[in-house]
C-alpha cells in the first residue's frame, strides 16, 4: 500500500510538472512577423509536448529553454531572447544567428493551438 501511495505520489508531481512547464511557455505562443527581406517572413511558435516549437518555412526547430524569456536553437545556433511590454505580455521576439540580428513582432490576435490541435481544428472546419 505504501509502495502504491508513493508511485501516485510521484506520477502526480510529474503531471503537475509537465502543466506547469507548458503554461509557462503559453506567454511566447502566436505569430512572429518578421521585416521584408529577412530571412523568414513569419515564425509561429507552438507548444509539442512541453517543449516550445519554431514553425517556420524552413520547417519546425525546438528551442531549449536557457532562463527567463531566453532560448537557445540548437539547429542554427542562435540565441532567442522575448521581450514584453509594461503590463508583462510578450511583444517582440530577437534572434541572433551568424552575426544577424532579426527581430520579429508578435502579431495581435493571434490564437495558438498545440500542433495536434490545429490540425484537429482546420481538418473539422473541412469536414463541415
Amino acid at each position: 500500500m505504501k509502495k502504491l501511495f508513493l508511485l501516485a505520489s510521484l506520477m502526480m508531481g510529474l503531471m503537475v510538472t509537465v502543466n506547469a512547464q507548458s503554461s509557462a511557455l503559453k506567454d511566447y505562443l502566436g505569430k512572429y512577423a518578421f521585416p521584408e527581406g529577412s530571412p523568414v517572413d513569419v515564425v509561429t511558435l507552438t507548444i509539442e509536448d512541453t517543449v516550445l516549437v519554431s514553425n517556420t518555412s524552413m520547417g519546425s526547430t525546438p528551442l531549449e529553454r536557457k532562463g527567463v524569456d531566453t532560448f537557445y536553437l540548437a539547429a542554427y545556433d542562435a540565441s532567442v531572447i522575448f521581450k514584453r511590454d509594461a503590463n508583462n505580455a510578450v511583444i517582440s521576439v530577437t534572434i541572433s544567428v551568424q552575426g544577424m540580428e532579426l527581430i520579429g513582432k508578435k502579431q495581435p490576435n493571434t490564437t495558438a493551438y498545440k500542433k495536434e490541435e490545429f490540425y484537429n481544428e482546420l481538418f473539422a472546419s473541412r469536414c463541415e
